[in-house]
């Protein structure tokens, strides 16, 4: 049976939407980030020389090679457990232990490097979501509320159940709560706008090849923070997941119109995905 559709206006976690955001935050130039420097120059001292060396491109990419933790066996016994989160540290730590089996250059989703991403945002001082707001969502116009501990589920407004025994620090890149409409509104926005500079546009812009077949973006890519694809109809987003929610932000790559769908309910986002793109296609008059 199909999960109905919430309202655009329901209040809802971002999830993995938020990148879209942070990507731009660090392609910005508010916060004088270089992405073909280390990430290392912009990371806090505590953090392991292990995880210094990758450009900050590659991060915004994923295609450092690192991994995800999510593959962390300990992870997901705890997240299923609704325990507390660990510690920034203690995650990194955990990761370095681990197998990494990704090649740098080739394109492999990776929790990790948003992390650090998150990290140099918030090493320019102040907390990841009042940096992001300053950088990007206020120029921007996106109205968001936090999304980083259990009080916080009491902000959505989708008429359903919250996951509120879920700790929201076990989303190390960062999320918060948002409107649908207003992150389909803000991803539009960002693609018209002169938030970044043409050259740095064009780069989190240009479509790398990911290894997905089938899905609604055909022929499906990754630039930086965001999915790209579409074929003649242009398209630009991404998607987000978690307890509770499932959700799908997609724009025309113009920046001239935008659309979102989003469920209460941890499902595949390909229907979702394909729900915005008939709605974007039938505005822009292709199919």
């Amino acid at each position: 049976m199909p999960v109905p559709v919430l309202a655009p206006s329901a209040v809802v976690p971002a999830y993995s939407v938020a990148k879209s955001f942070t990507a731009a935050a660090v392609l910005g130039d508010r916060l004088g980030i270089d992405p073909d420097r280390p990430v290392g120059d912009y990371l806090p001292a505590w953090v392991p020389d292990g995880y210094r060396r990758f450009p900050v491109r590659d991060l915004l990419a994923h295609r450092s090679g690192l991994p995800d933790y999510t593959a962390l066996p300990a992870y997901r016994e705890a997240v299923t457990a609704r325990e507390d989160a660990w510690e920034t540290a203690e995650l990194l730590d955990r990761v370095l232990r681990m197998p990494w089996e990704g090649s740098p250059g080739q394109f492999r989703y990776s929790n990790v490097g948003y992390t650090l991403l998150r990290l140099c945002l918030e090493e320019t001082g102040g907390g990841f979501l009042p940096v992001l707001r300053a950088a990007v969502l206020d120029p921007l116009g996106v109205t968001v509320h936090p999304l980083a501990t259990r009080e916080d589920w009491s902000g959505v407004t989708a008429g359903v159940a919250r996951p509120s025994d879920y700790d929201p620090g076990w989303v190390y890149p960062g999320t918060f709560l948002a409107r649908g409409a207003d992150l389909a509104a803000g991803l539009a926005a960002l693609l018209r706008s002169d938030l970044l500079a043409p050259d740095r546009r064009a780069r989190m812009l240009e479509p790398q090849p990911v290894p997905v077949h089938g899905h609604p973006l055909d022929p499906a890519g990754y630039g930086m923070g965001v999915m790209t694809g579409g074929g003649p109809t242009r398209l630009v987003g991404h998607g987000g997941g978690g307890p509770g929610f499932t959700l799908a932000v997609l724009a025309l790559a113009d920046g001239t119109a935008g659309t979102g769908r989003a469920v209460s309910a941890e499902v595949d986002d390909r229907p979702l995905f394909a729900a915005c793109r008939e709605e974007l296609e039938t505005l822009s008059g292709s199919s």
